[in-house]
């Protein structure tokens, strides 16, 4: 059959060779010597061992399909449980972007309610303010006229002392007290520049909201009325008022005109009147030498035994360039 199927070029089918297979055997068995037996036997084993083979074959190809398979299993279940592990990961993650915003959303109520609240609040407070202001100014323009027109009169311009005083928090005082207690507090300064204004002969020349100025024709009157206007009663009060006195006095030209006072010498008093310390007085050299050239006495670091001079650092100062202040003190166990 295969020399012919070679010779057709022709291939056997596998029917063929099975029946020729059936037939040679049932020829055997037909037989019945023990030849024929034995053949038989023979082609049973060949039989036989044929599909044990086929057998070991289809047993190691369902092996090895069976090992693929469990490994693709495998796989299968690892992707699975990573992505059971993710969606646990993202389940928790919204769990905590729900929690977070839940609570950004109560903040943000409660936010909105505090700035409504706060808007309303800052709105009265700006009238309240408005209100005040209206009300220092127009105290102001009444304690004006109360003083009349002596205060703004002119004089004699030339080389003389400029003091300003200037009562820091004067503003905010005037807010906190009623119309009664600013006009008291405002007399009592008021009195107060009086009673220097006999002593040293100093002339004030106005009283604003913040400040009080002052003019001498001496170094000595003007040091005299610095020291006893950071001296009195009335700083004391302003003290426990939460206002801070500082006083700034300089020796040099002035000029002016109907109560304006204008020149270098008033513009650096203004600055040293902004830098002085609470309650103290800060000086220029000028004013110093001009005060030991009116001393009879020349007392190391004294000046008439009724003042002490100490420098001060120096500092740069808007618009006048950088100087030297002094600290103008009473000497220890010196009285006023």
């Amino acid at each position: 059959m295969r020399d012919v199927a070679t010779h057709r070029g022709e291939p056997i089918k596998d029917e063929t060779l099975q029946f020729l297979r059936n037939q040679h055997r049932a020829a055997v068995e037909t037989q019945g010597n023990p030849a024929s037996l034995l053949r038989l036997t023979q082609l049973q084993l060949a039989e036989a061992d044929r599909k044990s083979q086929q057998s070991a074959i289809q047993i190691e190809v369902l092996t090895q399909a069976l090992q693929d398979r469990q490994a693709l299993l495998n796989n299968v279940e690892l992707q699975l449980r990573e992505i059971q592990h993710r969606d646990a990961l993202i389940a928790l993650q919204i769990d905590r972007v729900t929690e977070e915003r839940d609570d950004l959303l109560r903040q943000r109520t409660q936010l909105q309610s505090e700035l409504a609240a706060l808007k309303g609040e800052l709105e009265w407070v700006t009238l309240r303010a408005d209100e005040l202001e209206t009300e220092c100014s127009s105290l102001e323009t009444k304690i004006a006229a109360l003083e009349g027109p002596e205060g703004v009169e002119d004089f004699t311009p030339g080389f003389m002392s400029i003091g300003i005083l200037d009562m820091v928090g004067f503003t905010s005082i005037a807010r906190r007290l009623d119309e009664e207690e600013l006009i008291s507090l405002i007399e009592r300064v008021r009195r107060l520049c009086n009673q220097v204004s006999t002593i040293t002969g100093a002339r004030f020349f106005h009283i604003r909201n913040s400040d009080v100025s002052f003019v001498a024709p001496t170094a000595s009157a003007g040091a005299e009325t610095a020291l006893l206007l950071s001296e009195s009663e009335t700083t004391t009060v302003l003290d426990d008022l939460e206002a801070e006195v500082r006083i700034g006095v300089c020796y040099g030209q002035v000029y002016a005109t109907a109560g304006i006072m204008l020149g270098t010498t008033v513009s650096l008093a203004e600055r040293l009147s902004s830098i002085a310390p609470k309650d103290g007085v800060l000086t220029d050299s000028s004013l110093i030498e001009r005060l030991r050239e009116e001393s009879t006495l020349h007392i190391p670091g004294e000046i008439e035994g009724k003042y002490a001079a100490n420098p001060m650092w120096q500092r740069p100062v808007r618009g006048l360039g950088v100087v030297e202040p002094w600290l103008l003190v009473r000497p220890p166990n010196t009285g006023t």
